[in-house]
């Protein structure tokens, strides 16, 4: 692997030139496609380097001025002196040749079973032709595709088409990140929607031929999208199209590209028996997601990459106020919580920690992290919870009015909501970046004369940049309630702003038990011993939704690291207090299925090496499997009623009471497993009409025991279809027992159906592997060694995804002398390979240190 060149956020500088309208032409060949491009380039100043990126390309002809061009590229740039160019506005025009079939890093223009598709986000587009690729150099773009495929779609408007062509126009400056084409045999499901000020637009999901009854959801979630967006943000639509395109082979989610959405097939293709309630809320919430960086993002992108969460944590944020409204602020704050700390806190207590807006990378790939995405958003609410409602809106119209059109930073952002508001963000802007999850640890002081005294002091851990870390301003939203379980204080925000403030509640009648960090108002660890009684006590009566489930939470990851350290049985208390909350008709099913579920073997290793136990994976999973054992014992009288009682009437539906029942429903049915060894799991299996059900009670068999022939009746069923499948690869591994795992993973290697070059049949199997805690972990390193044989073959054909996937290594230093030695050992491997790409060799690095 060559030595790597960092790039550094310091050293940013313009770009010398403005460019007029890009010109492109694209001569489609599986093998040799053709691109010849034209655009202006006006100095914005004294004569600098002309400087155009390009990889991948052959290059037939260039010429500047009409003049042919007698630099060539080195190392992926094409670099013309200052001195060689003409004064004054400079035309550029090149003819390249690419290789759509044998892009199989799936980054540029490449092919995915017939069909072309690009994916130029962060830096694909140099793989298409010689241009300045950088989100700063925004134009507009006039495309024509020539190619006798019945359907060739790029950016923006269609303005003309024949036989053999089509031509479009995107009359919005855009960087060419979002650039996007789509060309092949697909069939569109239409819709029609009316925006506020009564345009119309037409919609469109293009799908391969046979998929056209699996894209009425994506259709609905689009409108829903669009609609929320109008009244919530005030942002209407700006084209008169918008397509989205179904992609089998595609590196992550979605791509917002410009009018031109391009999605992993798997975030939009569902229909009752083929998607379960999580694969119908995530199409809504990815769809929502794409839609709504039509404005933050694209109307307003980021002057670098070092600015990604500027789009990426406000348009989740966004997604995720979306998610909220149509299903429910209690849980979905709940569910954002959990996927923060499962993959964001991991991320920033270990080597690859980094700020929300890091100072440099080696390949901005790497940096499309949960850090980026989930901390952002938490970063987005935070600033709404310190500048209320109106004072949001009002910098949110400022930012959309000023910067439209522009490629914004960091500061453009704060900067709007200082003048919106009149609040100085200087000491809000440290959560940028400073790496590193803080911790808050909470006090408590009574008087008898009615005065409650709570100290809060923030701490911030040592990170691997060594940067000296400062005070964060960090909301902290504070309850208080009775001994009898009233409210005497509401919610209140306190501002943390210094290493230590005290907070004085008087006048009170008794002492209050203190309800801290409600609604998870900042993306902190809080410290804040409090009896099991007392956790019991909020488990019933909290009025905060989200402090509630915390309590039971908090209690079960006491109960249960009692049982692995000490061999403690859980207690009558936390038992019965499940029982209790169970019984509760009046609390939400989904809510009640969220405090059932017992932490994950991951969370319980991160929660005893933070206390200074070395995590034994064997004991942890033998322990969980055993409190969820007591736990099944215990509601035993109350299960077959509620299972009869949670099971949806009538045809399925993904509303969110219905999901909510299910998820209530298969969640006492994996507890009723624990007890019959799989005999009701059995029964739901053969009745299930719905994916949803159907996967959950295959879950349960495979964990029950042999569960050949419900895996060879799924398998038959779902052979042809490929996202169904991905499901019956995960289900085997993530399910399977500790000591076959590996086994079962490799064994799967060799099917038929697995393919290497498919970023889903990859993660479908080894995602599950990393996931099967202690599966992944075994102590003879069976795993370990796997999945790093298969990440060296699958980085010589698709590193973004090789990269991404070896994170699996990341909390490697928490565990045991001989597991470090086990991963240290792949790792090192890794790293000394020939030929490592920049992407896996940057990850390998940095989880090294």
């Amino acid at each position: 692997m060559s030595e790597p060149q960092t790039v550094y956020l310091s050293d940013y500088r313009p770009y010398p030139f403005d460019l007029g309208e890009v010109a492109l032409t694209f001569r489609l060949a599986p093998s040799a496609t053709r691109v010849i491009s034209r655009f202006t380039l006006t100095p914005k100043g004294p004569a600098e380097d002309l400087v155009l990126f390009g990889d991948h390309l052959q290059l037939i002809r260039a010429r500047l001025n009409g003049e042919p061009v007698t630099a060539r590229p080195e190392g992926g740039v094409l670099r013309i002196p200052a001195a060689d160019l003409p004064e004054g506005p400079l035309t550029w025009e090149a003819e390249v040749e690419i290789d759509p079939a044998a892009n199989t890093a799936l980054e540029g223009l490449y092919m995915s079973n017939g069909m072309y598709c690009t994916q130029c986000e962060a830096e694909g587009f140099r793989r298409i032709t010689y241009y300045p690729d950088r989100p700063d150099v925004m134009t507009t773009f006039r495309v024509r595709i020539e190619s006798d495929l019945p359907v060739l779609l790029s950016n923006g408007n269609p303005v003309a088409s024949g036989p053999g062509f089509a031509e479009w126009h995107d009359p919005w400056p855009k960087p060419a990140y979002l650039f996007a084409l789509v060309a092949g045999d697909l069939r569109a499901r239409p819709g029609q929607f009316t925006t506020l000020s009564g345009r119309d637009v037409a919609l469109n999901i293009w799908v391969r031929p046979g998929d056209e009854d699996r894209c009425d959801w994506a259709l609905t979630s689009l409108k829903a999208s669009m609609k929320w967006d109008e009244e919530v943000y005030g942002r209407e639509y700006d084209l008169d199209i918008f397509n989205i395109v179904a992609v089998d082979d595609f590196n992550m989610g979605a791509m917002e590209n410009k009018g031109l959405n391009i999605f992993n097939s798997r975030a939009v293709l569902a229909r009752p028996d083929t998607a379960t309630d999580a694969d119908f809320q995530r199409i809504e919430a990815i769809i929502a997601h794409e839609y709504f960086h039509n404005w933050t993002g694209n109307r307003i992108t980021c002057r670098d990459w070092f600015q990604l969460c500027l789009k990426e944590g406000l348009t989740v944020f966004r997604d995720q106020q979306f998610t909220a409204d149509l299903r429910g602020a209690a849980v979905k704050r709940i569910e954002d919580a959990l996927t923060l700390r499962d993959r964001q806190f991991r991320e920033d207590s270990g080597p690859l920690a980094h700020p929300v807006r890091p100072s440099s990378f080696v390949e901005i790939n790497n940096f499309y992290t949960a850090t980026v995405y989930e901390k952002g958003a938490e970063l987005i609410g935070m600033l709404k919870r310190l500048v209320g409602d109106e004072g949001y809106r009002k910098a949110l119209d400022l930012y959309f009015a000023r910067h439209d059109g522009q490629a914004c930073t960091i500061e453009d952002w704060l900067k709007v909501f200082e003048e919106a508001t009149g609040r100085d963000l200087t000491q809000f802007a440290r959560w940028y970046s400073q790496a590193g999850t803080p911790r808050v640890e909470v006090t408590e002081a009574w008087d008898e004369n009615g005065t409650f005294t709570l100290t809060l002091r923030q701490s911030q851990p040592e990170t691997p940049d060594g940067v000296t870390k400062l005070p964060l301003h960090i909301p902290v939203v504070v309850g208080l309630l009775n001994p009898n379980g009233d409210e005497v204080l509401p919610s209140v925000t306190l501002e943390l702003t210094e290493a230590e403030q005290s907070f004085r509640f008087n006048h009170l009648t008794s002492r209050p038990v203190a309800s801290v960090l409600r609604d998870f108002s900042a993306p902190v660890i809080l410290s804040h011993e409090q009896s099991d009684a007392t956790r019991a006590f909020l488990l019933a009566h909290d009025t905060d939704p989200f402090n509630r489930w915390e309590a039971g939470r908090t209690l079960a990851r006491a109960v249960l690291a009692r049982l692995i350290t000490e061999g403690t049985p859980p207690g009558a208390d936390w038992l019965e207090a499940m029982a209790a909350l169970l019984r509760d008709d009046s609390l939400d099913p989904a809510f009640r299925a969220l405090c059932l579920r017992l932490p994950g073997e991951d969370d319980m290793a991160a929660t005893l090496a933070d206390s200074g136990h070395v995590p034994d994976p064997d004991r942890i999973h033998r322990a969980r499997r055993q409190l969820q054992t007591s736990l099944a014992q215990h509601l035993a009288p109350q299960i077959p009623a509620l299972l009869d009682a949670m099971t949806p009437k009538g045809p399925y539906s993904p509303d969110p009471v219905s999901a909510g029942q299910r998820s209530l429903k298969n969640t006492l049915l994996a507890l009723q497993t624990r007890l019959d060894g799989g005999h009701a799991a059995q029964a739901a299996f053969a009745a299930a009409d719905n994916m949803t059900d159907l996967t959950a009670a295959l879950a349960c068999l495979i964990e029950a025991g042999p569960a050949g022939e419900a895996l060879k009746t799924f398998e038959a069923r779902y052979r042809d279809d490929r996202l169904v499948l991905d499901k019956w690869f995960m289900a085997q591994v993530l399910y399977a027992s500790p000591e076959t795992a590996a086994q079962v993973a490799d064994a799967l290697t060799v099917h038929p159906r697995f393919d290497l070059k498919n970023p889903n049949r990859f993660r479908a199997v080894f995602g599950a592997l990393s996931a099967n805690h202690a599966g992944f972990h075994r102590a003879d390193g069976a795993g370990y060694r796997l999945l790093a044989d298969w990440l060296l073959r699958l980085d010589a054909l698709n590193p973004q995804t090789a990269a991404r996937m070896s994170t699996a290594f990341e909390t490697w230093r928490r565990y045991d002398a001989d597991r470090q030695a086990l991963i240290r050992q792949e790792l090192t491997r890794l790293q000394q390979a020939p030929n490592l790409s920049r992407d896996l060799g940057e990850m390998v690095t940095r989880m090294l240190g």
